[in-house]
């Protein structure tokens, strides 16, 4: 490896020994570029260095941003801090000759304490500005999809054999191909087998003068469809997930409400068949299929299409996850309120989040203590939490807990302690709600979907 160390000398030493050439010093010709992308489902954020000086921090599904470096030779590190540890922990390294005008992606797979990082290389396309073309490289980052193929279409057309831009398998990613700016769909496909659609794009139409990867990830809890599919621009150095235009959306309705009656959920209009039907205080769906776009949604009476007792409207993504909360205020109006929560699982933390849907308990400090540990002398872990405030996400070590729910900034215990056990890899959903005693609440650990 080509490495420089230059030490300050004493200037008799200098005279001595004669001056440093110019010749002996690194002389660059041109830069490269350097990205990461994070393949790993349940990884936390990774560390990407260059020798010791970090670049970025490596997200699952997203690219780093693009760096230039001199057509040097360098060793890129990766660090993951685990559980019970101060520091971080070395877990990778790879070597790189950075060649000049030449594009270099790291994608890391594999077990979080040993990944492998395949290098995907690429020339650097210098765009004069005037071109209507756009190129494009296809990328695998699946470990669960075997090889595929991916179809750059007409909107309305369906794959045909042959007629494929790239077969690819897990970490390969294909030479770049030429396209003329203008709407398409993109389709993947299992590898010759064109009648099974793993994902379909809504129409898009990529910027000319472009260049992009278009990489398949494995999926996790926020995902509706089989497949993941991310968008990234390496000349404007940005990326975003691509809509499947199969998937829906989603919601889960939580009854909160104690003196409300049951009711009837319909998210249409007008009022046909409802999605949830003679639904009580403290029931919970699963995931049912929601329309996207701007979504009316009308809570009546069970029984009864005439008794509306709370309606609105929603904007709801395709692909995206949403809670509504059915719950009433201080005021006494049964109100809904929605969230979008991060189910990802994170090997090397729990995380949980909290909603408080209590009228009598509009306020509350939360606390999470050791098993068997007082608060006398602990803060909360969420002080002034707000009825129908939105959920509340945070990270926790594994381990067994008591949570208590105490009077905002004062010791007056409403409830606990209640059990709370956490593994790592957790994502724990958890409600406050009234009960018939206003001065108890009650604290529920919500079912997974």
């Amino acid at each position: 490896m080509k490495r420089y160390l230059i030490t300050a000398l004493p200037a008799a030493a200098m005279v001595a020994g004669g001056c440093a050439k110019e010749s002996d010093l690194p002389n660059p010709t041109g830069k490269g570029a350097i990205r990461a992308i994070n393949a790993i489902p349940t990884s936390p954020n990774i560390s990407f260095l260059i020798e010791e000086r970090l670049i970025s921090q490596v997200s699952f599904k997203a690219p780093t941003s693009t760096s230039t470096w001199d057509d040097l030779d360098y060793t890129f590190n990766f660090n993951v801090l685990f559980p019970d540890q101060d520091e971080s922990t070395r877990v990778a390294s790879q070597f790189v000759d950075v060649v000049a005008d030449t594009d270099y992606t790291m994608l890391v797979t594999g077990a979080l304490d040993a990944p492998d990082i395949t290098v995907w290389e690429s020339g650097i396309r210098e765009w004069a500005g005037d071109e209507t073309v756009y190129e494009v490289r296809i990328g695998h980052a699946s470990s669960t999809l075997g090889p595929v193929d991916f179809y750059i279409l007409d909107p309305g057309t369906a794959p045909a054999a042959g007629g494929q831009v790239a077969t690819v398998s897990f970490t390969e990613a294909s030479t770049a191909r030429e396209f003329e700016s203008a709407e398409k769909i993109f389709v993947l496909t299992p590898a010759g087998d064109d009648s099974t659609i793993l994902f379909q794009s809504e129409p898009i139409t990529p910027l000319a003068t472009s260049s992009y990867i278009i990489a398949a990830f494995d999926t996790d809890a926020n995902d509706v469809g089989p497949v993941s599919m991310v968008l990234i621009n390496t000349t404007q150095g940005t990326s975003g997930r691509l809509v499947d235009a199969n998937d829906s959306a989603t919601g889960r309705f939580l009854h909160a409400s104690l003196n409300a009656p049951d009711v009837d959920i319909y998210t249409e209009d007008p009022l046909v068949a409802p999605v949830v039907s003679g639904h009580g205080f403290g029931d919970i769906t699963g995931d049912l299929d929601i329309p996207d776009g701007t979504v009316p949604v009308t809570y009546t009476a069970a029984g009864n299409v005439g008794s509306i007792l709370a309606e609105f409207t929603r904007a709801a993504a395709v692909g995206g996850r949403y809670n509504f909360y059915f719950s009433r205020n201080i005021d006494g109006e049964d109100v809904v309120t929605s969230a979008t929560l991060d189910r990802r699982s994170i090997e090397t933390r729990a995380r949980i989040s909290i909603a408080n849907t209590a009228a009598n308990f509009p306020v509350v400090d939360v606390y999470i203590v050791p098993t068997g540990e007082l608060i006398d002398e602990r803060f909360p872990v969420l002080p002034s939490l707000r009825t129908q405030s939105t959920p509340i996400v945070f990270p926790l070590p594994a381990g067994d807990y008591d949570v208590y729910l105490t009077e905002e900034d004062e010791k007056n215990i409403y409830l606990g302690p209640e059990p709370l056990t956490l593994q790592l890899g957790d994502v724990v959903e958890t409600i406050i709600y009234d009960t018939v005693d206003p001065n108890i609440p009650r604290w529920v650990i919500v079912p997974p979907p």
